[in-house]
């Protein structure tokens, strides 16, 4: 995750953890991200094919000129862009850790932004990962009178990565430390 926006929310993420995989939705408050609100989304899983959005800021709905609440994240892309995007946000959910994807944003006239999205899985009330809070980051600002955002072409991805264990599957662990026997001890 490059832009420094998109590290800023990382670190968040991180934070509103608690020992957890993952963050409550009710852990994150609006109110401590308020440089990043305009670029946020909120996504909730209603199946593999459908990430609909709960929240979505001004800045991500002006730079596409229309409002994204119970529309599906996925229709952003086509074919096997769709396909892949689908997949990392999967793979964001069950891991659970963070992804991210950069994508060229184009515009009605032409016009291309690269855009980094970055994928972050929460618990929703009912304790299951089942929403994601995202950032749609452009790369370079646009200028305001810029034509809306009509596709996606996906440039490159970044899939969760599993946190390292806190233990080897090829280290024996240590009975006689915490006073264990074990069988054939005497």
């Amino acid at each position: 995750m490059k832009h420094p926006n998109t590290q800023t929310l990382l670190a968040y993420w991180h934070s509103r953890r608690h020992d957890e995989p993952a963050p409550q939705r009710a852990d994150i408050a609006p109110e401590d991200l308020g440089s990043l609100l305009s670029n946020l989304f909120l996504l909730r899983r209603m199946d593999q094919g459908h990430h609909v959005f709960r929240l979505a800021g001004t800045g991500l709905c002006r730079m596409h000129q229309r409002e994204f609440r119970d529309q599906n994240f996925l229709t952003l892309w086509h074919g096997h862009d769709r396909v892949h995007v689908s997949a990392l946000l999967e793979g964001a959910l069950s891991t659970p850790a963070p992804a991210s994807l950069v994508t060229q944003a184009v515009s009605l006239d032409g016009e291309q932004t690269d855009v980094e999205i970055a994928l972050l899985p929460l618990r929703g009330p009912e304790g299951w990962l089942d929403r994601v809070l995202g950032l749609y980051q452009p790369l370079i600002p646009r200028p305001a009178n810029s034509r809306p955002i009509v596709r996606h072409r996906l440039q490159s991805l970044h899939p969760a990565q599993c946190p390292a264990p806190d233990f080897s599957a090829f280290t024996a662990p240590s009975y006689e430390a915490v006073g264990l026997k074990v069988a054939n001890d005497s």
